[in-house]
């Protein structure tokens, strides 16, 4: 970090859609998010639209230095090995880092392929596979890996810690302690696919946002890849309830929302 260089954290949201629904009619994009820290830019979770929406709120993949991938469901990582060689120009440079669950690289189910092919891996500078616990370093960017509750037993979280502290549990029912994670977050980013009232196992509603959020405390706190029952005029909604049970700020992402943290 130069003197004089501002501390901050960009989040570019290039899809705040989620769930088998939303993916298929595109009510919303499924492309995931971006982080700028610290001189570095992650992907994280690039779904289906991701290179498209990239293109329409003009993110420069070309730019990116890591992908990040939570889990191998593909409302997360089906566009991943486009944005790859969008980073490593086609796949021609030797370019950026890929972490994620060992799914990146192997599958643990019998209906999923990996997600990257061994021709794509060697064009990448880091390949790291990663576990609840694990800890790596992308440049001045501390990424660690969390545990999830989700239907992809493999699945994880991030935490990624610069400049700033930015949370991601990524898909899954909040558990007792998940909150020990991402407590000191300047941002927490959570997927929650239905609101109040209406549970799908293996995800994370409203309520369930409520109790992680008032226990982690983060600064700000952005809901996302919402399900259908979430876009139905009650996004926002249920962000104010949120905000109103915490005192904690909440807000409801839309597709190419951009935030200073």
């Amino acid at each position: 970090m130069e003197k004089g260089e501002r501390l901050t954290a960009k989040i570019t949201f290039l899809g705040t859609g989620g769930g088998r629904f939303v993916t298929l009619s595109q009510a919303r994009s499924t492309g995931g998010w971006v982080l700028e820290m610290d001189r570095q830019m992650l992907h994280i979770d690039p779904g289906p639209g991701a290179l498209l929406m990239a293109k329409k709120f003009g993110v420069s993949l070309k730019r990116l230095t890591c992908i990040a991938i939570s889990h191998n469901h593909i409302d997360h990582y089906n566009d991943a090995v486009i944005v790859f060689e969008a980073m490593t120009d086609g796949a021609r440079i030797k370019r950026g880092a890929i972490i994620g669950n060992e799914q990146i690289t192997k599958s643990s189910e019998k209906e999923n392929l990996p997600v990257f092919s061994g021709f794509h891996l060697k064009y990448a500078e880091r390949v790291e596979p990663m576990k609840p616990g694990d800890i790596i370093n992308i440049g001045n960017v501390k990424a660690t890996a969390t545990s999830t509750r989700h239907r992809d037993f493999k699945g994880i979280g991030f935490v990624f810690e610069g400049s700033r502290k930015i949370g991601y549990p990524s898909d899954g029912e909040y558990f007792d302690g998940q909150e020990k994670h991402f407590q000191g977050c300047d941002c927490i980013i959570l997927n929650c696919l239905r609101p109040r009232g209406e549970k799908w196992p293996g995800h994370m509603n409203t309520e369930q946002a409520m109790e992680l959020i008032n226990k982690a405390k983060p600064k700000l706190a952005v809901l996302q890849h919402f399900g259908m029952r979430m876009l139905r005029g009650v996004s926002f909604k249920e962000a104010a309830w949120i905000q109103e049970q915490t005192g904690i700020k909440t807000i409801a992402a839309k597709d190419g929302m951009k935030l200073d943290i």
